[in-house]
């Protein structure tokens, strides 16, 4: 099987096909992020209408979308569109996307298919176009790397990655031999995405400065022409429709991005590269790495372009008002621009890497597929590996490296849409308070309720709590607040409470309270219980306790320990396991109490 030969190519690709349709036979087909916006574009066009919405055209879409998901017919199209010109309706995102979509929707249609298998098959010639393209100018193994990465999870998606993905890779794969058809790829993603239509003109002068003969090449001005019409296409249909240049202006936000914001779709660990694709990036360090040490110009002209486009890309990421969105299992739909921008290296590296360069691309290329198709396979529901093994491990065993964009944490945590604090780990390692008087109600139980510092007192500012060694250092975030109706009053010890809370934590020892599997709490009627601890030592935080309320104990050996009321610090018995009566230790709680303290311990830690 030569990849550079045709048949070559042709054998690769097809079986490339064959392991997506294996991939996608067994995910459900469902929709995701924007995908009913963009399943909706769709429909609207394979009804030889469009692109905007008419009223009478809602109901009709309306019963469209229910014959995939009943639920969708509670949607409110209405309300989710905005008005043009023509009294139509229309949404957010453009809809090039979809109007490609639409003869395969016909498809779907005349054999009684779900319809999203139009975005499916759309996706999947789009990915095998690439790949065609890709295979002799980067090699088989950078292909597996590129192509069975996470971007696999979106092949059965209404969603536009594919798409993006697909045509960046093109345009960075032709950008050499070919930069019509680099600069026409690149004009069409845009479409889509209006800053990837800066990527054009990059094409264009790096290639006249390569080539000044280019100027008068028909070849390089009609596909320059082309793409201009096509990077044109977005702004110009938005602003005489709209009287604005994109409708995803009103989700960008104004000011100047902060690192973290600039290089969340790399570094952080929940969202990022680094903790979703992390041999992409050893591979693309030590690529840089043997490129310099073998052919340092070389590096010079595959990182150029690449860097002056990652920058554009990082900014116009920073700009969003929604860093953490849904449509994906962990990892930013924003970091999949940034991978295709490897191609030029991955291109220099296949033709100047030397003899251990392939092995090494190889066994990486391997290892990293095999990862992907597992974590990243398409039947993963969204956002279901959140947080991901390299920010579990950063936020409960090194709590003070990371400290990530509020929203990313919080959303992360909490699995909800909003700003809600306080919010912490179930081992309260790392905590994310808002600022306040430490004695009025701030800390959420069962975390310990240290005082805070004076930095992080300012309502409305937030602080990062990151348990070092015996305490919480604090680390406050800038140019981030939140109002009153974000606190979590429900889920906070109140502000009587925290001295007493202090009192049985400190006597108890917390910072040595390590976390693990609770096992010994067998059961709970009438009471709500949080924990902190192990089988051997634990804190029960017991809220709302109401008639008949019990909490049953199987301990392994003997406990003995105290039930203590957090809002007055009153004892209210002390508690002893007795083997004599069985292994279940079975509590009453008093009725009406709001919250109570159960710190139990074993005999031998005594």
């Amino acid at each position: 099987m030569n990849p550079n030969t045709t048949s070559g190519r042709a054998q690769i690709v097809l079986l490339a096909g064959a392991f997506a349709i294996c991939l996608i036979a067994v995910s459900p087909q469902r929709l995701v992020g924007d995908g009913r916006e963009y399943l909706a574009q769709a429909i609207e066009f394979a009804s030889l209408r469009g692109p905007a919405f008419r009223p009478g055209d809602i109901p009709h879409i309306q019963e469209e979308l229910a014959r995939f998901d009943p639920d969708l017919a509670k949607w409110d199209i209405w309300s989710s569109t905005v008005a043009d010109v023509n009294r139509g309706r229309v949404f957010l995102h453009f809809w090039f996307y979809s109007f490609l979509a639409a003869p395969g929707l016909w498809l779907a249609n005349a054999f009684g298919v779900a319809p999203t298998f139009a975005f499916t098959a759309l996706n999947v010639v789009l990915l095998g176009g690439a790949l065609w393209i890709a295979i002799p100018r980067v090699g088989p193994a950078a292909c597996i790397l590129l192509f069975a990465g996470p971007i696999v999870w979106w092949i059965d998606k209404a969603h536009t990655e594919i798409f993006t993905f697909a045509l960046l890779t093109i345009a960075f794969a032709l950008m050499r031999d070919r930069p019509w058809w680099s600069m026409i790829a690149a004009a069409t993603a845009s479409t889509q995405n209006p800053p990837i239509a800066l990527l054009v003109p990059i094409v264009f002068f790096a290639t006249v400065l390569r080539d000044r003969s280019a100027l008068t090449d028909r070849r390089v001005i009609g596909g320059a022409a082309v793409a201009a019409a096509l990077a044109l296409l977005h702004p110009l249909y938005t602003y005489t429709h709209q009287g604005t240049w994109s409708l995803l202006l009103k989700q960008t936000q104004a000011g100047v991005p902060t690192f973290q914001m600039l290089s969340a779709v790399v570094l952080d660990p929940t969202l990022g590269l680094v903790g979703n694709f992390p041999i992409f990036l050893v591979v693309i360090i030590a690529g840089s790495l043997t490129l310099m040490r073998r052919r340092r110009h070389l590096l010079a002209e595959a990182a150029i372009v690449p860097t002056v486009v990652a920058a554009m890309f990082l900014f116009s990421f920073s700009r969003t008002t929604n860093v953490h969105h849904g449509g994906t299992p962990s990892l930013s739909r924003y970091a999949l621009w940034l991978i295709p921008l490897a191609v030029p290296l991955l291109s220099a590296l296949h033709r100047n890497g030397g003899r251990a360069w392939p092995r090494f691309l190889r066994t990486a290329a391997v290892i990293s597929a095999l990862i992907s198709v597992v974590a990243f396979r398409p039947s993963v529901p969204q956002n279901s590996r959140e947080p991901t093994w390299l920010a579990t491990i950063l936020w409960t065993q090194f709590p003070a490296w990371n400290n990530p964009i509020p929203e990313v944490f919080i959303e992360t945590e909490l699995h909800v849409d909003e700003p809600h604090v306080p919010v912490a780990t179930s081992g309260c390692q790392k905590i994310l308070v808002a600022g306040g008087n430490s004695e009025s109600g701030i800390w959420p139980s069962p975390c310990y309720p240290a005082p805070l510092p004076m930095e992080c007192q300012t309502p409305g500012v937030l602080c990062y709590a990151n348990l070092t060694g015996r305490r919480y250092e604090f680390a406050a975030v800038h140019g981030t607040t939140v109002d009153a109706a974000a606190v979590r009053a429900d889920v906070a010890w109140p502000g009587n409470a925290v001295v007493h809370v202090r009192r049985l934590y400190d006597a108890w020892n917390w910072p040595d309270l390590h976390s693990g599997s609770l096992s010994v709490v067998d059961g709970a009627a009438g009471v709500s219980v949080e924990s902190l601890g192990s089988n051997d030592r634990f804190i029960l935080v017991l809220r709302g306790a109401g008639v008949g309320a019990t909490i049953r104990l199987r301990p392994e050996r003997p406990l003995h320990g105290l039930l203590v009321d957090a809002l007055t610090g009153q004892t209210l018995r002390s508690l002893q396991s007795d083997r004599d009566l069985g292994p279940l230790m079975v509590i009453d709680l008093p009725r009406d109490s709001s919250i109570l303290l159960l710190a139990m311990q074993a005999d031998e830690s005594r």
